[in-house]
């Protein structure tokens, strides 16, 4: 199911900003989408990560707009199966 990108980065931020948190991990699992979505979901992570560790782990598919997000990250993990 789609997530809308105004849902995700209120969540990004609110999880930036909370002191309890000591890293964000975002997972992708998505065959592409919204090129605009992405990028304002790949630009919070960006902000978040400038303030905390950004993780993102791929699923079975991780394209376009998926990949672009996951370029955020201090760390990207993924399996040998999945296509990006």
């Amino acid at each position: 199911a789609a997530v809308s990108s105004g849902y995700l980065t209120k969540a990004i931020k609110k999880a930036r900003y909370d002191k309890n948190v000591k890293a964000i991990v975002f997972r992708v699992d998505s065959p592409g989408g919204d090129a605009q979505a992405s990028e304002i979901i790949a630009r919070e992570l960006e902000l978040a990560a400038k303030e905390k560790p950004v993780i993102v782990s791929l699923g079975s598919v991780a394209a376009s707009g998926g990949y672009w997000i996951a370029t955020t990250a201090r760390v990207i993990l993924a399996n040998h199966t999945t296509l990006t």
